[in-house]
């Protein structure tokens, strides 16, 4: 409810950072909303005997909480979301006022242009092009950090099994596959993710695809990671077949090593960064995999090779026109391709692939609130990527303190608001903080006000 309150503040005061999408009227919008609409399912029938048999109570309501079963017959059979979709607006002013009105934990539109955006069906909508969007997010970069930071918990009421990290397939005490998680943020998290998305835009966008970079729009999410969008009328028309192969070149995969390493009258031979495309980038690509090397899981045969022979590896590529050092022993063509096939695979640039090539996706709103930190999804060029500080800059809530009491469970890692870190917390701590920081414990649903 506080949170709702605080969310509805903001939108009532018409912020500035809120970037109306072009065509407004042509997009369909998604709101996330803090309560949970549920519907008890009601079904009736009859046993072997004959006689009549009801299970549910086909009763209605909201929640602040997902609900497993019917608060009135506690019945299993509960549906519960917490999504409304198929919203339309037709100006900036109707759009704030939709959003102060309903104080949504999350807003989204869509990438695509639609003839009726509030049809409940998608054949209804009448399609007519969507924008080339990407989702750069540290969820699906494989961080060491997320280990120190990120939590689970199994679902299976009899067990509840604790870990940090990545949750597993199943639970190591009692195979359940259910788990609940808590993802956090850090400084190393975003770093990651801003060092893809400014591959994505300097390297393939702008370098390989020639796109304007005045019709590419960049924002940071509100959580862990950046969005892209190309607002280029050349592209609205692409179907989901050509963005998945857009996809498939920006992450490198099907490249072929062997059409581009090769051995001519006995040298290895690596292509010049002044050939297009991946060809010309291959030699950076293995640079970059051969400094990380010690955190390659990889047990090939040229692995030590290349951890003893490091730097004249790298020397060799650095060079202006890049070699293949012949100093590496025993590294011939053969594992030079494989080092360049393992190198391409890591550097290309991450993205969420479903977000791309599906042209009915929603992407969040540019100057809404994210509902998990509090923070606002802050527009960004290409010039202030670099220094951007979500922890600073994205702060919405910057007036007074909250006591707040943290949750039982797994202790609450730190965090950083500002110039300020804030914790670790235990169970049940109380402690009064900034409201920026209260508002992001309490999105992050470790902490309730006390």
């Amino acid at each position: 409810m506080k949170l709702r309150l605080l969310f509805h503040e903001y939108y009532l005061e018409g912020p500035q950072s809120l970037d109306v999408p072009e065509r407004i009227n042509a997009r369909e919008f998604a709101l996330q909303t803090w309560e949970h609409n549920w519907h008890c399912i009601e079904r009736r029938g009859k046993d072997d005997s004959g006689k009549e048999t009801r299970t549910g109570c086909g009763k209605s309501g909201k929640s602040f909480q997902p609900l497993k079963e019917c608060p009135n017959c506690g019945s299993g059979e509960v549906k519960s979301t917490s999504w409304i979709r198929h919203v339309g607006y037709r100006s900036r002013d109707e759009l704030l006022a939709g959003l102060a009105n309903s104080a949504p934990q999350s807003v989204y539109h869509s990438a695509a242009f639609y003839g009726v955006p509030i049809a409940a069906h998608m054949h209804e909508k009448e399609w007519q092009g969507a924008e080339l969007v990407f989702d750069i997010d540290a969820d699906h970069l494989d961080l060491k950090c997320a280990n120190d930071h990120d939590a689970w918990r199994c679902n299976n009421v009899d067990c509840h099994k604790t870990g940090t990290g990545t949750a597993p397939e199943t639970c190591p005490v009692c195979g359940n596959s259910s788990f609940s998680t808590r993802k956090w943020i850090c400084d190393k998290c975003l770093n990651a993710a801003r060092k893809y998305t400014k591959k994505l835009y300097d390297d393939f966008l702008v370098g390989d695809f020639g796109f304007d970079p005045k019709k590419i729009q960049l924002n940071y999410s509100g959580h862990r990671g950046y969005h892209v969008r190309v607002r280029d009328p050349q592209i609205y028309s692409l179907d989901s077949n050509a963005r998945v192969e857009i996809v498939h070149y920006v992450m490198g995969l099907g490249f072929k090593s062997d059409r581009v390493i090769v051995t001519e009258h006995g040298v290895d031979l690596i292509p010049s960064r002044d050939v297009p495309g991946w060809t010309g980038r291959v030699a950076d690509a293995m640079i970059e995999f051969i400094q990380d090397i010690d955190s390659y899981p990889g047990t090939e045969k040229w692995v030590p090779a290349l951890k003893n022979h490091r730097a004249a590896a790298v020397d060799g590529l650095k060079r202006t026109r890049p070699v293949l050092s012949k100093n590496v022993k025993g590294v011939g063509v053969k594992s030079w391709q494989e080092i360049a096939e393992k190198a391409v695979e890591r550097y290309g640039s991450e993205i969420d692939r479903p977000v791309t090539h599906d042209i009915h996706r929603v992407i969040r709103l540019i100057g809404s609130l994210n509902g998990k930190t509090g923070f606002v999804a802050s527009s960004l060029t290409r010039d202030n990527l670099d220094d951007f500080d979500p922890f600073s800059e994205s702060i919405a809530f910057n007036q007074g303190t909250m006591k707040v009491i943290f949750h039982k469970g797994s202790n609450v890692p730190s965090f950083k608001i500002g110039s300020e870190v804030y914790g670790p917390y235990t169970k049940e701590e109380t402690v009064e903080l900034p409201m920026a920081a209260a508002v992001f414990v309490l999105c992050k649903g470790v902490a309730s006000i006390e």
